[in-house]
């Protein structure tokens, strides 16, 4: 994934911005640390108590030769309460603090960041952009069996109305070896960042645009097998047919939304976001998937609320998004697009 760039306005006068909830929210940051401190003080307790009381029963049942074999079955129960103990304590002391911790930053921080680059976008924190949504722009054709969403971004970037938030589906597989034992896979369908704007045009059919991974493979041959689909788009631009296959419901509307400068600009997305993301463009919108191992927007507790390079990354990481729409030139209405 290329560089980000960086928010135009100097971050520094933004966060300063922000210096009011700042100081409440590192003054709770620093309550929290005490009691993550203390749980991980008691935690270090449990897990010695436990290993001492395992010891101590299996030398009582050793000392005993007379004990049935089964008994020393019995070491088991310290350890469950043990691991019980262990996951209340962790619960209550460390994991509850540091999920109160990220809930307030995000809400206060993170959303106040947005609204302070772009007045006209909101965060939900806990939300995202529907499974039914992700499966209808219908860039990756699969079934998908587990579907989490976080960090959504919405609301409008000048005049077009944006969406985007991270995604992470899956698809379960299982097969039966030749012993009869069934195995279990997850297989990631995608991970990464949707993004979903109002386009500026209006158009009643559809488009995909995804990687030609079949030209980039067998070349002239994979050239040759995409010929077969009755919805491929052929386009005049040789760099972008080297780039992406289209495919689409009307050849006419195709070109009409695909103009020689949306196709340049098309590329310079990809030389920026990655050779792997796909759009689609349908209802008179566009829909973006950027492939991103990384977990963003993501608070860290060890750090000062207002610690800067941690607040300039998340404000990188919005205005990479926003530039979205720029790149795109979607604020330029067209006709009867207002």
């Amino acid at each position: 994934m290329k560089a980000m760039k960086k928010f135009p306005k100097d971050s520094r006068a933004l966060v300063m911005e922000l210096d009011p909830i700042l100081e409440s929210i590192e003054h709770g940051r620093q309550k929290a640390l005490i009691k993550i401190r203390k749980g991980k003080l008691l935690l270090t307790l449990c897990v010695f108590i436990t290993l001492l009381l395992s010891i101590c029963y299996i030398v009582g049942v050793n000392t005993y030769i007379s004990f049935p074999e089964r008994y020393y079955k019995l070491v088991f129960i310290p350890i469950l309460v043990g691991a019980l103990v262990g996951m209340t304590i962790y619960s209550f002391f460390i994991g509850g603090h540091k999920a109160a911790y990220r809930s307030v930053y995000k809400n206060k921080v993170i959303g106040g960041m947005a609204k302070l680059i772009h007045a006209g976008v909101n965060y939900a924190p806990t939300q995202g952009i529907p499974e039914r949504r992700f499966k209808e722009a219908g860039l990756y054709n699969t079934n998908i069996d587990r579907y989490d969403c976080e960090d959504l971004f919405f609301g409008q970037v000048g005049k077009t109305g944006i969406m985007f938030s991270e995604i992470f589906a899956q698809e379960k597989k299982t097969r039966t070896d030749s012993d009869g034992d069934t195995q279990t896979e997850w297989i990631t369908i995608f991970k990464g960042l949707f993004f979903i704007a109002d386009f500026n045009k209006n158009f009643r059919s559809w488009l995909t645009i995804q990687p030609d991974f079949a030209e980039k493979n067998f070349g002239w041959f994979g050239r040759k097998i995409q010929g077969f689909s009755s919805n491929l788009i052929r386009l005049e631009s040789p760099d972008f047919e080297k780039a992406f296959v289209v495919h689409g419901g009307d050849q006419v509307e195709a070109r009409y939304i695909l103009t020689p400068d949306m196709q340049e600009r098309l590329l310079a997305l990809r030389n920026r976001y990655g050779a792997d993301i796909r759009l689609s463009l349908q209802n008179s919108e566009l829909n973006l998937s950027i492939p991103n191992p990384k977990d963003w927007f993501e608070p860290n507790i060890r750090l000062p609320a207002n610690e800067f390079s941690q607040m300039q990354t998340f404000i990188n990481q919005m205005c990479y998004l926003f530039d979205i729409v720029e790149m795109l030139d979607l604020n330029t209405r067209i006709w009867s697009k207002e």
